[in-house]
């Protein structure tokens, strides 16, 4: 994939998200369900942005982003306390899952996962399909609402060759940043990690490459000569 067709794409995903999903403009941060009475309808067809269906202790609601009477975003959610005598909107849903068409070709692009209390849900992972084969090319897995690995698969063959690893920590004025500490690579498709790449303060410091297939890296290269 280009670098424009990735930009692409990524543009695509960010502008669903925002006009469409009510993510949080923080990307680290889990997603609210935000659903009001206002905009709801049934059934799913009727040309309405909005619907909301329950079945049991379940609901979905679908959300017609460009208006094309077909749903482009599906919130999944488990219901929660008694539902008699209710309206569907008015009963207490916790969102479990929400699934994005962003292309508008009906075919599903990024999943997000969710646990927590209704309206306070955090995400747990999300899978996004960049080149629209169908196939996870990455998932980014979060603590506490902040990712802490992301899984890449950049040769687009459906499978993992790159992985990153975040962590909490404070930057040089106090204040909590979620940065890059390690990057993993295998560069030989054979799925093991051969390469490592080790970040201080967000910027690549040290090298690390395994040399004799054993899955530890026993030569390093230093960026910095205060890298330890």
């Amino acid at each position: 994939m280009s670098c424009v067709t990735f930009s692409r794409v990524c543009f695509i995903a960010l502008s669903v998200v925002i006009l469409g999903c009510g993510s949080s403009a923080k990307q680290t941060k889990s997603n609210k369900s935000g659903d009001g009475a206002s905009g709801l309808a049934g059934p799913a067809g009727s040309g309405e942005p909005v619907q909301l269906e329950v079945d049991g202790n379940t609901a979905i609601q679908r959300i017609d982003v460009n208006r094309d009477k077909r749903p482009d975003v599906y919130k999944f959610y488990r219901l929660v306390g008694d539902t008699a005598g209710k309206k569907a909107e008015d009963i207490p849903k916790m969102l479990i899952r929400k699934e994005m068409d962003v292309n508008f070709d009906q075919k599903i692009d990024i999943v997000q996962y969710f646990r927590g209390e209704p309206g306070k849900e955090v995400m747990i992972r999300e899978e996004m399909d960049l080149d629209f084969d169908g196939r996870v090319d990455t998932t980014r897995r979060y603590k506490k609402g902040f990712v802490h690995l992301v899984e890449l698969d950049l040769g687009f063959d459906g499978r993992v060759d790159t992985w990153r690893l975040y962590q909490l920590t404070k930057d040089e004025a106090g204040r909590t940043v979620n940065r890059l500490i390690e990057k993993r690579k295998d560069t030989t498709g054979d799925g093991n990690v051969n390469e490592w790449e080790y970040y201080t303060a967000g910027l690549l410091t040290k090298i690390g490459v395994d040399t004799t297939g054993d899955g530890a890296p026993d030569r390093f290269r230093r960026l910095d000569k205060k890298a330890k």
